[in-house]
């Protein structure tokens, strides 16, 4: 008889007993599409359509879909800000004031006897901007909790519609108007913009230096700043281009409506937050999909017709976001592993930061 024929084969336990790994599984296709941050978004759009005809038969009708894809663009571009302050860890509650804000100054200040259309559209998306940058400020250099002062900063811009509108939302322009209600081959414009402005955010995140950067920073800002990365910069960065993607949304909705109310706003808080949770982007902060988060705009889009074909109020449409925020957050805490990060935008101070941070890399 032969060694070889002599020599037990090499099985786990042999392995094990030799001191070695156990083989490593091979990943299966479908584990690594499950791993895609979007792919319970993706999954979860599909089936809403599907079931659509069965329960409200017009529902995903050539009308049907003219009607919603416009506001569930304006939900994705508020949203993709959104996404990129909560993949740093925070929470922007400002993006309603800066949506009527935004929408306030392009109908005020629109016409030719006024500032002119493209001024008013500068003016309407800077203004809010500046509002972002100081709460990046405030937060960054602070220390204080996201959520306290992008209340403070929504009070602010509140308070700014009151004063300059005087009571009276306004009127913009036939020529935004028509711009925003134009379809370009069939599909709404805004739709079109909304997919541009998630595919540039898309390549920027994941295609540059920069991108990957500010995903590591959100990630883990103690490693991000022992290697020399500016955390603070990101941060202002994010908040900044959130309240500037809220703004633009804001210009765009106002040409949608004509006269925005000076409570424009107010109906995109909540949606900007779910679509961000059912993209998939962890509440924790760090990696995030604004693809997902276009998917969850789009559910929320198609789920809120559906709803209102049952009923004409908007309270069962935001219990329903509600119920999908809580779901979100609780199942971030339960299988987003480290929670540090999420406790720290409710109780962040100076003296605190330290503890989050040193938590964070146990």
């Amino acid at each position: 008889m032969s060694i070889d024929s002599a020599r037990p084969p090499a099985g786990p336990a042999a392995v094990a007993e030799g001191g070695g790994r156990p083989p490593i599984k091979p990943v299966t296709p479908w584990a690594r599409v499950a791993s895609w941050p979007a792919a319970r978004a993706f999954v979860a759009v599909a089936v809403l359509f599907a079931i659509s005809p069965l329960i409200a038969p017009g529902s995903v009708s050539a009308t049907a879909m003219s009607s919603m894809l416009p506001f569930a663009a304006l939900t994705a571009v508020v949203a993709v800000g959104q996404t990129l302050v909560i993949m740093q860890g925070g929470l922007d509650l400002s993006v309603a004031g800066a949506i009527t804000l935004g929408a306030l100054i392009v109908a005020k200040f629109g016409g030719p006897d006024q500032l002119g259309l493209g001024l008013a559209i500068v003016v309407a998306l800077v203004v809010p901007a500046l509002f972002g940058l100081l709460s990046g400020l405030v937060i960054a250099l602070f220390g204080l909790p996201p959520l306290v002062v992008t209340i403070a900063s929504n009070a602010l811009m509140v308070g700014t519609v009151q004063a300059v509108s005087g009571g009276y939302g306004g009127q913009v322009v036939d020529s935004l108007s028509q711009f925003s209600l134009s379809r370009w081959l069939g599909i709404p414009v805004l739709a079109i913009i909304a997919t541009i402005v998630v595919l540039v955010v898309h390549v920027l995140l994941k295609a540059i230096r920069v991108g990957r950067r500010f995903e590591l920073v959100g990630a883990n800002p103690r490693a991000a700043r022992t290697i020399g990365f500016s955390t603070n910069a990101y941060v202002v960065g994010a908040y900044t281009l959130s309240a500037l993607l809220a703004a633009a949304c804001g210009v765009l909705l106002a040409g949608l409506l004509r006269s925005p109310t000076l409570t424009a706003g107010d109906a995109y808080l909540l949606p900007s937050i779910a679509a961000v949770v059912l993209g998939g982007t962890a509440l924790t902060g760090g990696k995030g999909s604004v693809v997902g988060t276009a998917l969850g705009a789009l559910f929320l889009g198609q789920l809120g017709q559906l709803v209102q074909t049952f009923t004409q109020t908007t309270a069962a449409q935001n219990i329903i976001q509600a119920v999908i925020i809580a779901v979100g957050i609780v199942v971030q805490i339960k299988l987003g592993g480290n929670t540090s990060r999420l406790r720290a935008m409710v109780t962040r101070s100076p003296s605190k930061k330290s503890t989050a941070l040193n938590e964070e890399s146990s």
